[in-house]
């Protein structure tokens, strides 16, 4: 009876495979040209992830999971210099040269999945949290849910906008003055939707 994978020995290919693929695509992926790069026999690939659908999911999951370390267990429990704060950290998080390439290759990932007969669906996922997150958040801020939502989705769909900007055109300085200006604007919002009725402009 064949052993099951080691999934410690999982998580250290993952590891290799997203070293390997931080100049290359998923497009030219398949189980020889991986294991050529790795220098290890195509079966141990086969073993531990069984047909290259199933690779590519462990890989784009592995990849997502890089974002545990910038998530909050609760976005009400931060104050308007808090959420800045935490804001501008991620994105610098963001704009290592590493989680660049791995979002260039999570985009790659995304689009695909949009076309797929069975998409892993695991990118409408990560923006649904993200979306709640900062809905959450503005909630807390006194921002009525309704308004909260849409101000919430503007702001994610923003951040993903600078992330493309940034994986395509490399431009560090461009992109987080532009990222400060969303920041103000995003502000802006608050301000208006938590200012009391009789203060609202006419």
């Amino acid at each position: 009876m064949a052993r099951p994978p080691n999934p410690e020995r999982k998580r250290e290919l993952l590891d290799q495979i997203l070293d390997y693929l931080l100049d290359k695509t998923f497009a030219g992926l398949s189980f020889r040209t991986l294991a050529d790069g790795l220098g290890i026999s195509s079966y141990v690939l086969v073993y531990h992830f069984g047909n290259r659908e199933e690779l590519v999911n462990q890989i784009v999951t592995h990849i997502e999971k890089r974002q545990d370390s910038i998530k909050l267990p609760d976005p009400r429990e931060l104050g308007r210099e808090a959420f800045r704060d935490w804001s501008l950290a991620s994105w610098g998080w963001g704009l290592i040269e590493r989680n660049r390439q791995l979002q260039r290759l999570e985009f790659e990932a995304s689009l695909h999945d949009a076309v797929h007969d069975t998409p892993r669906e695991s990118a409408v996922a990560k923006f649904e949290y993200w979306h709640g997150f900062i809905r959450d958040w503005l909630v807390a801020q006194g921002v009525s849910t309704g308004r909260a939502d849409t101000a919430a989705r503007v702001h994610i769909s923003g951040i993903y906008g600078l992330q493309y900007d940034f994986v395509v055109n490399r431009d560090r300085e461009a992109v987080e003055a532009a990222l400060l200006l969303m920041l103000d604007y995003f502000f802006d919002v608050v301000d208006q939707a938590t200012r009391p009725q009789q203060e609202q402009p006419a």
